[in-house]
């Protein structure tokens, strides 16, 4: 068992409330507050020496507390509720990742929810919950696909803890709202030269790995877990073919490496060496291509993923084929590639096609031969004598 200090922020974020946490497993913790704080930058001398006081008390506070476990005059009970605070539960058991994130989201909704306890978070609230997120939405207060991503990890957070028996789920809907285009950001042919003859100051191996996106339609997602074992090559007709193939969502996702693509990449690897070196976060990922851009004068609201928007209106100028494109991006259906690039049509590609244009051929000529009876003689012959009779 590890016992420790526990820090909370206030809510002015200027101070750290201080709690001692006997800590059993990744879920088995109990905390106590110690009803002290501390400064979290401190300014100025008495603020160090308040911060130096408070160190000392919780010191002596902890040497005892060890002293009193070791010697078996006082044990932790972690069957208890420790806490009936719905945060303090929440940040507890939270599987999330991005849990503070989430808390502080549903906070600005309803500033109140710090005060909730656990038995009160029932589907009256989260109905109640769900109504003003919704309602800040449609008033362009809040972004509804942040929002309907906070509430599906906050939902997930409130399964795990009726899966550990700590409170009911109170089976609640998804955040509804208006979906709106975002606007599609392609890189122009004068900023794509800027970066072929440019490269990025740290990790220039994000360069390589844009222009792999910008040719193959990969993400950065997919492209930061690419191994060599993924990249293959074919003979075909007496030609060499590159291409590579991974696994997304049960299913192969493949495409084609243009030589050039190949040639950059460099010598061949160990099978489950990673292709590209590049920052583990997505976060420092974008920091540097942020930099990229701004070093050479791009607008700095592209990102690295637009060069899969790149590639798909290419592809698509290139063969009208909405289907080929859902399926190099990896999309379920081409319903998903028509949300995100409004311009592209199903049978566009029938203009391709020698067809079609036989079959307006054959219209056209069924249309002037029709016309041409309609204006004939007997026509009229037949029409007059059927009035007549």
């Amino acid at each position: 068992m590890k016992i420790q200090i526990w820090r909370r922020k206030n809510k002015e974020k200027e101070k750290y409330n201080l709690y001692i946490r006997y800590r059993l497993s990744q879920i088995k913790a109990k905390v106590e507050s110690l009803k002290l704080w501390e400064w979290i930058s401190p300014n100025n001398i008495s603020q160090k020496e308040h911060n130096l006081n408070v160190k000392r008390a919780y010191e002596e506070i902890l040497r005892r507390k060890k002293d009193d476990l070791e010697n078996n005059r006082s044990k932790i009970d972690f069957n208890s509720k420790q806490s009936d605070e719905f945060e303090f539960i929440f940040k507890k058991y939270s599987k999330i990742k991005n849990y503070n994130a989430v808390f502080n989201f549903l906070k600005k909704i309803d500033y109140n929810i710090e005060k909730k306890k656990i038995n009160s978070i029932n589907k009256t609230y989260l109905n109640q919950l769900k109504y003003k997120i919704e309602n800040k939405i449609k008033n362009n207060n809040i972004k509804g696909t942040t929002s309907a991503k906070y509430w599906n990890n906050f939902k997930s957070v409130l399964i795990h803890l009726n899966d550990n028996g700590i409170c009911d789920y109170p089976r609640v809907g998804g955040i509804t709202y208006k979906k709106e285009n975002s606007k599609i950001y392609t890189f122009n042919s004068e900023e794509i030269k800027k970066l072929r003859k440019s490269t990025p100051e740290k990790w220039k191996d994000l360069k390589k790995a844009f222009f792999f996106s910008y040719n193959t339609g990969l993400k950065i997602g997919k492209i930061v877990k690419l191994k060599w074992k993924n990249l293959y090559k074919t003979n075909n007709d007496k030609k060499t073919i590159h291409y590579f193939k991974i696994n997304n969502n049960n299913e192969t996702l493949t495409n084609s490496l243009p030589k050039n693509i190949r040639k950059m990449i460099g010598k061949r690897k160990s099978n489950n060496e990673l292709v590209f070196t590049l920052p583990e976060k997505q976060s420092n990922r974008s920091k540097i291509f942020r930099e990229w851009l701004n070093k050479l004068n791009i607008n700095e609201k592209k990102k690295f993923n637009d060069g899969v928007n790149n590639y798909a209106k290419n592809l698509y100028d290139k063969t009208k084929n909405i289907y080929k494109v859902a399926s190099a991006l990896g999309h379920n259906s081409i319903n998903k590639t028509k949300e995100i690039y409004n311009y592209m049509e199903n049978y566009d590609f029938l203009e391709n096609e020698n067809i079609i244009i036989e079959n307006l051929e054959e219209n056209i000529n069924q249309t002037k031969s029709k016309s041409l009876f309609k204006k004939g003689n007997l026509l009229s012959y037949r029409i007059k004598k059927n009035q007549d009779t």
